[in-house]
Parts: structure tokens; C-alpha cells; sequence
């Protein structure tokens, strides 16, 4: 008996052996060097974008709005992705076999990949609330919710809860992170006993509250300005109001003085500078939108392939890789549709530091000192 319990205990090591390295043959090794290059690629724009967007709200203080701070914490979030590639990269250049002596790198760089991802999503949310809040309440009520207090909780908020979700799991055994085998990435290590659950918790704790107070909120806003410009367009259209406000302006003309006229104008003029802040504003939220679609696009194929088993060992590698280019896009739409960045980003890089609207003490003080070298 103990002969027997010892060759089925080997059987059972070697069964186990084998369903591990079965998972190196879903891929071959052409397909990993150009994923590897992709992920390089992506890294090497994700870092110089992110760092860039980041850099206008050092620069300008045009920048420095309440909305813009989660603008900004999501490119941090998005660097902090990139910063992770290149480790991923090299797991897949050495077809999952890791070359350093230590695996320490690759556990934090895969720590780093989820905790970036999750990040973005909770930024997301948070900016989906943020425009709602600025397009359908009274002012006094957004600057009542998103005080700078407030505004540091929310980011830091944006970072424990992701943090919460990959760290708790591993305390109690559930997954692990570092060299997935499957993948051939540092990610999370999809041939631990438990690494289904693992991935199981990812989905529910990154994907749908984040993507449901996104698409709620951006429907809010989207029936909130439907209504706003159909009672614009009726008044307008209003026989009755027309002759109504004819009549009070010819009375007017008729009795008001210089004065009045003069106060009259500057309330137009009032008028039109709320008009013309109130389109900046649905500007910025559509470009936002954009933001979210984009990063909708990329994410869903990811977390598809993670909460559904069929095909998941094949597919995973593909989502990821469509996932990470999220981290290089989103700088391109702030540059060329956010009305904010863009102002800034164009003389950035036409190297127009002087051209940079409402320069920051650090700008001021980087050119004052470039003037005085060039003088000497």
C-alpha cells in the first residue's frame, strides 16, 4: 500500500506538471516577440505622453482646474501602466522563463500593471461624476462636493480601493502575482490553484460599479443638455414671447436713459460670457466622453476574456494587448479635442515655452533663468 500511495502521489505531480506546461504552446514564440514589441512601443508613447500631460499642470496654471485633477491622476495612473511594460516584455522576449535571479521586478511590475488599471477605471467614474455634478447642478453645490479637501480624498480613493483589490485577495491564498506562465507576462499567475478566483475578483472589483456610474452619469448629462437646448430652441421659436419682449424693448428705448442702456448692454454681455463657459464646459464633457469610449473599447476584450472561461488562455494575451494601448491614447484626444490641454500641449511641443497660457511660478522661473543665461 504505501508502494502504491507513493507511485499515485508521482502520477498525480507529474498530471499537475503537465496541465502547467501545456499553457507554453498557446502561443508561439513569433507571436511573443511582436507582442513584446507592441507592448515596448506602446510603453515608449505612453510614457512620453503621460509625462506630458502631467507637465501642463506644472507649467500652466490654465490647467489647474478641479476637473483637470482627475485629468491628470488618470495620466499618473496611465504612466504607472507604461512603467510596467517593458518588465512584461522581457517575460515574453525570454518565452516565460524569467532571465534575472530575482522575480522581485516581476511581481511589482505586474503589481503595478493592476493597480494602474484599476486606478483608471475609479478615475473614469469620478470624472463621469464630476461632469454630471458641473453640467446639472447650481455652482455652489459642485464647489460644495469637489472642494480640494474632497478632491484629495476622491484621488486617493481612486487608488486605495484598486490597491485593496489586488493586495486582500493574496492574504487570504487567492492567486498570485508575478510570472504567468500562460502568458508569458507579469501579470497575475493564472496556473495558481486559485487563480481563477483571482481573476473572478479583478472583474468584480474593477469593472462594473466604475462602468455603470460612468454610463449613468454620462445619460444624465446627455438628457439634461437635450432639454436645456429644446427650451432654448422654444423660446426662441415663441411668436407670443417674441412680441412680448418687442414691446418691453420698444418701452425701454423709449424710457430708459443712458445709464440703463449702458447696464443693459453689460447684462448681455454677462449673458453671453455664461452662454460661452456653459459650451466650454459640454466641450470638455464630450471630450471626456471620448476618453471613456476609447478606454471602454480597449479594456472590454480584457476583462471578456477574463470572467468568461471559454477560450480565455488564448484570448487573455490579445485583450491585454488591446487593453495597453489605452495608456498612449488617451494624450492624443486631450491635444487634439480638449480645449484646456490643447492650449498647452501644442507649444509644448513646438518647444513655444512663451506661447504657454497663464505660465506657473515654476515656468516664470525656468524662463527668467534662460533669459539670464542667454544674456551672459
Amino acid at each position: 500500500m504505501p508502494a502504491f500511495d507513493l507511485n499515485l502521489t508521482m502520477v498525480q505531480n507529474l498530471t499537475m506538471a503537465s496541465t502547467i506546461e501545456a499553457p507554453s504552446e498557446l502561443h508561439s514564440y513569433g507571436v511573443l516577440v511582436f507582442v513584446a514589441c507592441v507592448w515596448i512601443i506602446v510603453a515608449v508613447l505612453g510614457i512620453t505622453g503621460n509625462t506630458m500631460v502631467i507637465l501642463t499642470a506644472i507649467l500652466s496654471e490654465h490647467i489647474r482646474t478641479t476637473t483637470n485633477v482627475l485629468v491628470v491622476n488618470l495620466s499618473v495612473a496611465d504612466l504607472w501602466t507604461c512603467l510596467s511594460l517593458p518588465w512584461s516584455s522581457v517575460a515574453l522576449l525570454s518565452n516565460g522563463t524569467w532571465p534575472l535571479a530575482s522575480r522581485i521586478p516581476c511581481q511589482i511590475a505586474a503589481f503595478m500593471w493592476h493597480t494602474g488599471l484599476g486606478a483608471s477605471l475609479y478615475n473614469m467614474a469620478l470624472i463621469a461624476l464630476n461632469r454630471l455634478v458641473k453640467i446639472t447642478r447650481p455652482l455652489a453645490t459642485y464647489n460644495c462636493i469637489f472642494s480640494p479637501r474632497k478632491m484629495v480624498f476622491m484621488v486617493a480613493l481612486s487608488w486605495l480601493v484598486p490597491i485593496f483589490v489586488i493586495i486582500f485577495p493574496l492574504t487570504i491564498g487567492v492567486g498570485g502575482l508575478g510570472l504567468d506562465l500562460r502568458d508569458k507576462t507579469c501579470t497575475d499567475d493564472d496556473s495558481h490553484p486559485r487563480g481563477d478566483e483571482y481573476d473572478l475578483a479583478q472583474t468584480i472589483g474593477f469593472y462594473p460599479i466604475p462602468v455603470t456610474t460612468v454610463i449613468i452619469s454620462y445619460a444624465i448629462i446627455y438628457v439634461h443638455v437635450r432639454r436645456h437646448f429644446s427650451k432654448r430652441n422654444f423660446k426662441k421659436k415663441d411668436p407670443a414671447r417674441d412680441a412680448v419682449g418687442l414691446s418691453a424693448g420698444m418701452a425701454s428705448m423709449s424710457m430708459s436713459t443712458s445709464a440703463e442702456a449702458m447696464e443693459k448692454r453689460e447684462y448681455h454681455q454677462g449673458e453671453e460670457r455664461k452662454r460661452r463657459i456653459s459650451r466650454q464646459q459640454l466641450t470638455i464633457t464630450k471630450n471626456l466622453f471620448c476618453v471613456f469610449c476609447a478606454f471602454t473599447l480597449c479594456i472590454s476584450p480584457y476583462f471578456i476574456s477574463l470572467f468568461f472561461a471559454i477560450n480565455r488562455d488564448v484570448f487573455a494575451l490579445y485583450g491585454a494587448t488591446i487593453l495597453i494601448f489605452n495608456s498612449c491614447v488617451n494624450p492624443i484626444i486631450y491635444g487634439a479635442k480638449h480645449p484646456q490641454f490643447k492650449k498647452v500641449l501644442r507649444p509644448m511641443l513646438l518647444c513655444r515655452w512663451q506661447k504657454i497660457p497663464q505660465p506657473s511660478h515654476t515656468l516664470k522661473a525656468i524662463l527668467s533663468m534662460r533669459q539670464r543665461e542667454n544674456k551672459t
